[in-house]
C-alpha cells in the first residue's frame, strides 16, 4: 500500500510523518484510519467509553466528542517513536493535524487525557507532563471541580503507575521502586497514572463528584 510522507522540519530535528485519513474516532486517545489500521495514540491515556458489557468511564464520552470535534478535517499524520505497535497489534503513533498540531499534547492540555509513560516510547513525556499541569491548574476538562482529598497513595518508580496501598500490585512493588503521595491529585501531577487494577473505573469514579 503507497503511502505519503511528509518531513516536518524543526530547529532539534527533521520528522518524518505519513499522511493518512480517519475512518472514525474510536474514543479520546484511538482512531480508524480508512486503511483500517487502529491508531492508539502514545503517550496519553483518556478516560474509556462503554464498549461490551463495560459502563463508560466518567468523562469517556466527552473526551471522544471533543476529540471527534478536533478531528473536523479528517486527514492526518502520523509520526513514531521506538515502538510502532502495541501487544494487540494497534499502530503507536503521534498524531498531528492538517496545520501540525500535536493532538496528543492537545488532548492533555484540555484536560481530556492524563500522560501515559511507558517505555520506550516517551520521546515527548516531558511535554506531555507540562501540558497535563497546566489543564490541572486551569481545571480543564476532567479536572474541572476536582476535591483533592488526602489519602496514601503508591507509586511504582519504574512503571510510573500509581496504586491503593492496600490493593495487591502495590504489595509486588519493590521497596527501592516504591513512592509515596498524599493524593491522587499529587500522583497525576508526578505523571503517575493509575493501575487498572486499583481503579478499574477510572480515578473519577472513586474519588471526585464530577459528572460527564
Amino acid at each position: 500500500m503507497l503511502f505519503l510522507l511528509v518531513v516536518l522540519v524543526t530547529p532539534v530535528f527533521s520528522l518524518a510523518m505519513e499522511v493518512q485519513y480517519v475512518k472514525r474516532v474510536v474514543d479520546g486517545d484511538t482512531i480508524l484510519l480508512n486503511n483500517h489500521r487502529l491508531v492508539r495514540y502514545i503517550g496519553i491515556n483518556a478516560p474509556e467509553t462503554a464498549h461490551g458489557d463495560k459502563r463508560a468511564e466518567p468523562f469517556g464520552d466527552a473526551a471522544r466528542k471533543y476529540h471527534l470535534d478536533l478531528l473536523a478535517n479528517k486527514r492526518v499524520f502520523l509520526a513514531y517513536d521506538r515502538e510502532k505497535t502495541d501487544r494487540y497489534g494497534r499502530t503507536l503513533a503521534y498524531v498531528y493535524t492538517h496545520d501540525k498540531e500535536l493532538i496528543n499534547r492537545r488532548l492533555l492540555e484540555q484536560g481530556w487525557a492524563y500522560c501515559l509513560y511507558k517505555k520506550p516510547n516517551i520521546r515527548y513525556h516531558q511535554s506531555f507532563l507540562m501540558a497535563q499541569r497546566y489543564a490541572m491548574q486551569h481545571q480543564k476538562g476532567m479536572w474541572r471541580g476536582w476535591k483533592v482529598r488526602k489519602q496514601v497513595i503508591l507509586g511504582n518508580k519504574r512503571s510510573r503507575r500509581f496504586h491503593r496501598q492496600n490493593r495487591p500490585p502495590g504489595h509486588n512493588i519493590a521497596r527501592s521502586n516504591r513512592i509515596f503521595f498524599s493524593s491522587i491529585w499529587e500522583a497525576f501531577w508526578e505523571g503517575y497514572a493509575p493501575c487498572r487494577h486499583c481503579f478499574p473505573m477510572g480515578p473519577h469514579a472513586i474519588d471526585n463528584d464530577s459528572k460527564q
